[in-house]
């Protein structure tokens, strides 16, 4: 599964250089001679490190506020690598409409299975995954509000459909979709709402496997570059040709 994703980023990336016209750049390969440490790497390493630590201390502390749009079930307003930050605010208060509404953090689909929602249609998301859809429509029962949401990029209310006639392997499906019968999602299930998104941050958890296998690399060849006293410098050679020049 890990290789499968190396592969899929590697062949992007192929594709994206090419089409940027590689061929017509300079091919930049690393070259390693020996050094003497100096003074100067003390502080890249301390500069650099405090850097890091300013860039992940946000997303250790705020890591509950925290979420990743994995499908395109909100497109265009959020799409998949998205991160977005979830504020609070009173269910009274919640904006519900097609058009403007806010967008709601819900805790997961178990609520929605719950009240006989068949979870083939939300491709058998895992209980406790958050879905993160639009509040269109709102109504009091009691002393709760309740919520019909819906995906921007969807065409129907969630909860608003079922079947009503269906092969044991789906090959043959008849659908019914009630927009009066929607099942209304209790203010007990929303974590809040969208405030903010981070386009493509968002990918960095999507593939974290191999980025986490990537840092290990560099780590490791690192390592190694100090161990035997090295240093990496950038050479640029043109056509690919790929070689490395030895002080």
């Amino acid at each position: 599964m890990v290789l499968s994703k190396i592969l899929t980023v590697w062949w992007y990336l192929y594709n994206f250089i090419k089409i940027l016209g590689i061929y017509k750049f300079y091919f930049i390969i690393f070259n390693v001679i020996r050094t003497k440490k100096s003074r100067h790497n003390y502080f890249f390493y301390i500069s650099f490190s405090f850097s890091l630590l300013l860039i992940i201390l946000p997303f250790v502390v705020f890591r509950n506020d925290l979420f990743v749009i994995t499908s395109r079930s909100m497109e265009p307003t959020l799409n998949i690598g998205d991160l977005v930050i979830r504020g609070d605010k009173d269910p009274e208060d919640i904006i519900a409409d097609e058009e403007d509404g806010d967008i709601l953090i819900l805790r997961g689909p178990d609520y929605f299975y719950e009240e006989g929602f068949d979870p083939i249609f939300w491709g058998n998301l895992e209980e406790g995954t958050p879905i993160i859809h639009r509040a269109i429509d709102k109504e009091k029962i009691g002393d709760k509000w309740y919520f019909k949401t819906k995906g921007d990029n969807n065409l129907v209310a969630d909860g608003g459909y079922k079947f009503i006639n269906k092969t044991k392997d789906y090959d043959y499906v008849v659908i019914e979709y009630n927009s009066s019968n929607v099942i209304l999602i209790s203010e007990t299930e929303v974590l809040g709402i969208v405030i903010f998104k981070i386009p493509y941050i968002g990918y960095i958890k999507i593939y974290f496997s191999v980025i986490f296998i990537l840092i290990i690399g560099i780590l490791i060849f690192y390592l190694l570059i100090k161990f035997f006293n090295y240093e990496v410098k950038i050479v640029k050679i043109q056509n690919w040709l790929v070689w490395i020049k030895r002080a």
